[in-house]
Protein backbone atom coordinates (compact mmCIF):
# COMPACT_ATOMS: atom_id res chain seq x y z
CA UNK A 1 0.00 0.00 0.00
CA UNK A 2 1.08 3.76 -0.90
CA UNK A 3 0.03 7.15 0.59
CA UNK A 4 -2.95 8.18 -1.03
CA UNK A 5 -2.38 10.23 -4.40
CA UNK A 6 -1.68 13.94 -3.51
CA UNK A 7 0.02 16.94 -4.90
CA UNK A 8 3.65 17.11 -4.94
CA UNK A 9 5.03 19.60 -3.16
CA UNK A 10 6.05 21.40 -6.35
CA UNK A 11 2.50 21.70 -6.86
CA UNK A 12 1.86 22.57 -3.38
CA UNK A 13 4.20 25.37 -3.34
CA UNK A 14 2.68 26.87 -6.33
CA UNK A 15 -1.01 27.14 -5.08
CA UNK A 16 -2.46 30.02 -4.64
CA UNK A 17 -3.18 29.77 -1.49
CA UNK A 18 -0.65 31.01 0.72
CA UNK A 19 -1.37 28.97 3.72
CA UNK A 20 -1.11 25.67 1.78
CA UNK A 21 2.00 27.36 -0.16
CA UNK A 22 3.56 27.78 4.02
CA UNK A 23 2.70 24.64 4.78
CA UNK A 24 4.26 22.79 1.66
CA UNK A 25 7.63 24.86 1.97
CA UNK A 26 7.80 23.25 5.74
CA UNK A 27 7.52 20.27 4.15
CA UNK A 28 10.38 20.95 1.57
CA UNK A 29 12.49 22.73 4.79
CA UNK A 30 12.05 19.73 6.80
CA UNK A 31 13.06 16.95 4.38
CA UNK A 32 16.24 18.77 2.81
CA UNK A 33 17.39 21.27 5.57
CA UNK A 34 20.09 18.91 7.23
CA UNK A 35 21.55 17.58 3.98
CA UNK A 36 22.02 21.01 3.00
CA UNK A 37 23.79 21.81 6.25
CA UNK A 38 26.12 18.70 6.35
CA UNK A 39 26.80 19.78 2.38
CA UNK A 40 27.58 23.28 3.51
CA UNK A 41 29.99 22.11 6.52
CA UNK A 42 32.10 19.54 4.18
CA UNK A 43 31.84 20.94 0.80
CA UNK A 44 31.93 24.25 1.31
CA UNK A 45 34.06 24.36 4.31
CA UNK A 46 32.00 26.52 6.04
CA UNK A 47 31.73 27.20 10.09
CA UNK A 48 28.93 25.50 12.15
CA UNK A 49 27.62 29.16 12.55
CA UNK A 50 28.13 29.73 9.19
CA UNK A 51 26.08 26.74 7.91
CA UNK A 52 23.32 27.48 9.82
CA UNK A 53 23.13 31.01 8.76
CA UNK A 54 23.24 30.13 5.20
CA UNK A 55 20.81 27.60 5.39
CA UNK A 56 18.54 29.75 7.51
CA UNK A 57 18.94 32.40 4.75
CA UNK A 58 18.88 29.84 1.35
CA UNK A 59 15.60 28.25 2.78
CA UNK A 60 14.09 32.13 3.84
CA UNK A 61 15.11 33.59 0.03
CA UNK A 62 13.69 30.39 -1.73
CA UNK A 63 10.03 31.08 -0.13
CA UNK A 64 10.69 34.82 -0.65
CA UNK A 65 12.03 34.70 -3.97
CA UNK A 66 9.66 32.32 -5.50
CA UNK A 67 13.15 30.03 -6.22
CA UNK A 68 11.88 26.11 -5.98
CA UNK A 69 8.76 27.86 -8.66
CA UNK A 70 11.11 27.45 -11.21
CA UNK A 71 11.86 23.91 -10.91
CA UNK A 72 11.65 22.09 -14.41
CA UNK A 73 11.31 18.51 -14.24
CA UNK A 74 12.39 17.98 -17.56
CA UNK A 75 16.10 19.44 -16.70
CA UNK A 76 17.14 17.64 -13.76
CA UNK A 77 16.04 15.71 -10.83
CA UNK A 78 14.56 17.89 -7.91
CA UNK A 79 17.38 16.79 -5.01
CA UNK A 80 19.75 18.11 -8.03
CA UNK A 81 17.76 21.58 -8.86
CA UNK A 82 17.79 22.05 -4.79
CA UNK A 83 21.59 21.35 -4.62
CA UNK A 84 22.44 23.73 -7.57
CA UNK A 85 20.23 26.44 -6.30
CA UNK A 86 22.12 26.21 -2.71
CA UNK A 87 25.52 26.17 -4.52
CA UNK A 88 24.77 29.36 -5.93
CA UNK A 89 23.28 30.84 -3.25
CA UNK A 90 26.42 30.54 -1.29
CA UNK A 91 28.56 31.63 -4.15
CA UNK A 92 26.73 34.97 -4.41
CA UNK A 93 26.64 35.83 -0.35
CA UNK A 94 30.72 35.32 -1.06
CA UNK A 95 30.65 37.46 -3.85
CA UNK A 96 28.48 39.92 -1.86
CA UNK A 97 31.18 39.38 1.00
CA UNK A 98 28.19 39.49 3.37
CA UNK A 99 26.92 37.16 6.27
CA UNK A 100 23.75 35.65 5.82
CA UNK A 101 21.16 36.59 8.41
CA UNK A 102 19.93 34.12 10.81
CA UNK A 103 16.04 33.84 11.99
CA UNK A 104 14.07 34.39 8.77
CA UNK A 105 13.55 30.83 7.99
CA UNK A 106 12.61 29.79 11.73
CA UNK A 107 9.14 30.86 11.05
CA UNK A 108 9.17 28.20 8.74
CA UNK A 109 10.16 25.36 11.31
CA UNK A 110 12.27 25.10 14.14
CA UNK A 111 16.10 23.83 12.59
CA UNK A 112 17.59 21.24 15.16
CA UNK A 113 21.53 22.46 14.02
CA UNK A 114 23.16 21.37 17.03
CA UNK A 115 21.67 17.96 16.14
CA UNK A 116 22.97 17.96 12.64
CA UNK A 117 26.47 19.11 14.19
CA UNK A 118 26.51 15.90 16.18
CA UNK A 119 26.60 13.91 12.98
CA UNK A 120 29.12 15.70 11.12
CA UNK A 121 32.24 13.24 12.66
CA UNK A 122 30.55 10.23 11.94
CA UNK A 123 29.79 11.76 8.14
CA UNK A 124 32.78 11.26 5.20
CA UNK A 125 35.86 14.26 5.89
CA UNK A 126 35.72 14.92 2.08
CA UNK A 127 32.71 15.10 -0.11
CA UNK A 128 33.97 12.59 -3.18
CA UNK A 129 30.09 12.82 -5.21
CA UNK A 130 28.22 15.84 -4.27
CA UNK A 131 25.35 14.31 -6.56
CA UNK A 132 25.23 10.48 -4.29
CA UNK A 133 26.22 12.59 -0.99
CA UNK A 134 23.13 14.72 -0.82
CA UNK A 135 20.82 11.67 -1.98
CA UNK A 136 22.35 9.72 0.66
CA UNK A 137 21.83 12.19 3.24
CA UNK A 138 18.12 13.52 2.22
CA UNK A 139 17.53 9.44 2.87
CA UNK A 140 19.16 9.36 6.09
CA UNK A 141 16.60 12.39 7.22
CA UNK A 142 14.26 10.38 5.52
CA UNK A 143 13.92 7.41 7.79
CA UNK A 144 14.99 9.14 10.96
CA UNK A 145 11.59 11.29 10.71
CA UNK A 146 9.83 8.33 9.48
CA UNK A 147 11.14 6.56 12.88
CA UNK A 148 9.64 9.54 14.70
CA UNK A 149 6.58 9.54 13.02
CA UNK A 150 6.40 5.26 13.95
CA UNK A 151 7.01 6.65 17.44
CA UNK A 152 3.92 9.32 17.67
CA UNK A 153 1.87 7.04 15.89
CA UNK A 154 2.64 3.37 18.38
CA UNK A 155 2.45 5.78 21.42
CA UNK A 156 -0.77 7.54 20.52
CA UNK A 157 -2.12 3.79 20.13
CA UNK A 158 -1.30 2.80 23.04
CA UNK A 159 1.53 0.56 21.63
CA UNK A 160 4.95 1.77 22.81
CA UNK A 161 6.32 -2.14 23.24
CA UNK A 162 6.09 -2.94 19.59
CA UNK A 163 8.43 0.50 19.36
CA UNK A 164 10.36 -1.04 22.54
CA UNK A 165 10.73 -4.43 20.10
CA UNK A 166 11.93 -2.56 16.84
CA UNK A 167 14.37 -0.29 19.29
CA UNK A 168 16.38 -3.14 20.68
CA UNK A 169 16.54 -5.53 17.10
CA UNK A 170 16.40 -3.03 14.51
CA UNK A 171 17.42 0.25 15.36
CA UNK A 172 20.05 -0.35 18.33
CA UNK A 173 20.48 -3.80 18.71
CA UNK A 174 23.90 -5.37 20.83
CA UNK A 175 25.69 -8.25 20.14
CA UNK A 176 23.84 -10.44 22.26
CA UNK A 177 20.32 -9.48 20.94
CA UNK A 178 17.49 -12.36 20.11
CA UNK A 179 14.25 -12.97 20.36
CA UNK A 180 14.76 -14.14 23.28
CA UNK A 181 16.80 -12.21 25.41
CA UNK A 182 13.98 -9.20 23.87
CA UNK A 183 11.34 -11.29 24.93
CA UNK A 184 12.76 -11.51 28.38
CA UNK A 185 13.37 -7.92 28.75
CA UNK A 186 9.80 -7.00 27.50
CA UNK A 187 7.84 -10.04 29.60
CA UNK A 188 6.46 -10.92 26.01
CA UNK A 189 6.41 -14.04 24.20
CA UNK A 190 8.63 -14.84 21.45
CA UNK A 191 5.95 -15.31 18.98
CA UNK A 192 4.93 -11.61 19.93
CA UNK A 193 8.22 -10.61 19.40
CA UNK A 194 8.00 -11.98 15.76
CA UNK A 195 4.83 -10.59 15.27
CA UNK A 196 5.76 -6.67 17.18
CA UNK A 197 8.94 -6.58 14.57
CA UNK A 198 6.66 -7.32 11.60
CA UNK A 199 4.01 -4.67 12.15
CA UNK A 200 6.81 -2.49 13.17
CA UNK A 201 8.49 -2.64 10.07
CA UNK A 202 5.37 -2.69 8.08
CA UNK A 203 4.79 0.90 9.71
CA UNK A 204 8.12 1.73 9.24
CA UNK A 205 7.69 1.25 5.49
CA UNK A 206 4.49 3.08 5.40
CA UNK A 207 6.29 5.97 7.51
CA UNK A 208 8.92 6.34 4.97
CA UNK A 209 6.39 6.36 2.18
CA UNK A 210 4.36 9.57 3.28
CA UNK A 211 7.52 11.17 4.08
CA UNK A 212 8.47 10.93 1.06
CA UNK A 213 5.11 11.77 -1.00
CA UNK A 214 5.53 15.05 1.10
CA UNK A 215 9.04 16.11 -0.28
CA UNK A 216 8.80 14.70 -4.15
CA UNK A 217 8.43 16.99 -6.68
CA UNK A 218 6.27 14.68 -8.78
CA UNK A 219 4.77 11.39 -9.22
CA UNK A 220 7.80 10.53 -11.08
CA UNK A 221 9.67 11.11 -8.56
CA UNK A 222 8.16 9.54 -5.72
CA UNK A 223 8.04 6.85 -8.01
CA UNK A 224 11.50 6.37 -8.72
CA UNK A 225 12.45 6.85 -4.92
CA UNK A 226 10.08 4.47 -3.86
CA UNK A 227 11.64 1.67 -6.43
CA UNK A 228 15.17 2.61 -5.03
CA UNK A 229 14.26 2.35 -1.48
CA UNK A 230 11.86 -0.32 -1.43
CA UNK A 231 11.84 -1.99 -5.02
CA UNK A 232 8.41 -0.94 -4.71
CA UNK A 233 6.25 0.34 -7.87
CA UNK A 234 3.27 2.34 -7.50
CA UNK A 235 0.10 1.43 -9.22
CA UNK A 236 -1.64 4.19 -11.34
Amino acid sequence: MFPETQQSVIERIREGDADVRRLAFGDLASGYWRASYHYLRLQWRLTPADAEDAVQAFFTAAFEKQYIEKFDPAQARFRTFLRVCLDRFVQNLRKADGAAKRGGAATLLSLDFAGAEREIPSLPPAIGDAERFFHDETVRTLFARAVERMRRDFAAAGRDTVMAVFDRHDLSPESSTTYASIAAELSISVAQVTNYLHQARSALRQATLAELRAISASDREFEDDARLLFGARVAR
